[in-house]
């Protein structure tokens, strides 16, 4: 394969999964570096998983999909379905102000890019305090950038300040995002100040992209924003709004290509974002030899933030916009600390005595590995497998054969689910910290 090809290929929806069982193999034979594997604990998993969503939604048809809609459903004991719904709630004051449903999703997805981009690792530490209440983790940082996003810090516009557009990006400074989050010596933010060189990359990036962003007017008063990723989908029908992931996919991880980090790894000159050499993958494990371990059939993707993008603006794309979008399936689970977390903590991956001293740092019980390590690189490939095959067990045991499954099935199963399931589980055995049993070094740009 090209070089070229690799390139291609390796930004690839069907890459990720294809790498990632590729590692899975090795598994199987007992080949893995840092983990050993026990899938008869996998069915322990998956009924965990079970009894979760039955707890919470009743079945797997009522629970929503995964995405950032969820992060901005919150508690509200005087509500009747017992949440407040913070998003829904700015979409009908602006359709009560005429605002058209295309619009309405511009503003969403715009809201949900710059939040998502965001979302990295905050730290045990930092908090988001808000009339809501006290916020820490992904649903402090999600309000947070909605309220910086009701303030119009995102928008060049100010007739309008729901909307995110290149122009106000650009001038974004680490002072925005340390007052939008309240950053202090006391309430630390893990890589605040990437966070904010992130949106202004992406501001960069929306300017570059004119094919997916700009919309169709791109003139100085008309900056470009992520929520003309609209009018490019409608130019990939021929008559009804009905269109591939893969569409939505090219704009996300073509259009929006500078955003990521520069030093990551790279092929042809190409930066490929998140994927890592997985030196099991060499044929020669323990190898010293860069430049095998970092070959193409040594990598493994996993564009896990763009994944986690894509998943979040579907239900804008279809909800608001009334998009059918196909071929759903082809997404993956997310290969975070959640959804890894949950397969540690249930003893279906066990981490190697000698990698679990090699992470540990004086004064923690928790080993913590840089992002690029290649214990975080196995974990990472390992969960995206693992969860398919929860998926299926689940599945299986709500008794849908396959030809009624319903739409965004892994989703479900991910917000019902494996995340919560993750997360209750660092909650209960780690509670001082609810951080997961393995640590990734964040500077708040991993994804």
């Amino acid at each position: 394969m090209s070089a070229s090809n690799s390139v291609m290929y390796l930004k690839s929806l069907k890459a990720v999964r294809e790498r990632s069982y590729a590692v899975y193999e090795r598994a199987q034979a007992g080949g893995l570096q840092h983990f050993e594997l026990s899938e008869d604990k996998i069915e322990p998993v998956a009924d965990y998983v079970l009894s979760l969503i039955e707890r919470d939604f009743g079945s797997i048809a009522s629970v929503p999909p995964h995405g950032r809609w969820r992060s901005y459903c919150v508690p509200d004991a005087e509500s009747p379905t017992g949440k407040r719904d913070l998003v829904g709630e700015h979409v009908a004051q602006w359709q009560a102000s005429d605002v058209s449903e295309w619009e309405c999703a511009r503003r969403v997805i715009d809201l949900f890019v710059v939040s998502v981009l965001i979302d990295a690792g905050a730290g045990s530490k930092w908090r988001y305090r808000d009339s809501l209440g006290t916020l820490e983790r992904t649903e402090g940082l999600g309000v947070a950038a909605l309220r910086m996003f009701e303030k119009g810090v995102f928008s060049s516009n100010p007739k309008n300040p729901f909307q995110a557009d290149a122009q106000a990006l650009l001038q974004l400074t680490d002072k925005d995002i340390r007052d939008g989050f309240q950053v202090s010596d006391d309430n630390p933010l893990l890589g605040c100040e990437n966070r904010a060189e992130l949106l202004r990359s992406l501001g960069r990036a929306l300017s570059d992209s004119s094919r997916y962003y700009g919309g169709k007017c791109v003139c100085s008063n008309h900056p470009a924003r992520p929520g003309f990723m609209l009018d490019y989908l409608s130019g990939c029908t021929e008559s009804s709004l009905t269109v591939s992931i893969d569409d939505i996919w090219d704009a996300i991880i073509d259009g929006l290509a500078p955003v990521w980090p520069a030093s990551r790894t790279q092929l042809d000159g190409v930066s490929l974002g998140d994927v890592w050499p997985c030196p099991v993958l060499s044929g020669t494990p323990g190898t010293d030899d860069a430049q095998q371990a970092t070959s193409p059939s040594c990598l493994v993707p996993f564009h896990k933030l763009s994944q986690w993008l894509t998943w979040s603006l579907l239900e804008a794309i279809v909800k608001l916009a009334k998009f059918t979008v196909t071929d759903t399936e082809k997404l993956t689970g997310l290969p975070e600390y959640r959804n890894g977390g949950l397969l540690v903590d249930m003893g279906v991956l066990s981490l190697k005595d000698a990698d679990r001293e090699r992470g540990l740092v004086p004064g923690s019980t928790i080993p913590q590995f840089e992002g690029s390590d290649p214990v975080i690189v196995e974990w990472r490939a390992m969960t995206v497998v693992l969860l398919d095959k929860v998926a299926e067990i689940v599945r299986q045991k709500c008794g849908l054969p396959e030809d009624s499954i319903p739409d965004m099935f892994l989703a479900r199963v991910l917000e019902g689910g494996t995340w919560k399931a993750g997360r209750e589980l660092a909650a209960k055995l780690r509670g001082d910290t609810k951080d997961p049993p393995i640590n990734i070094v964040s500077d708040g740009t991993l994804f």
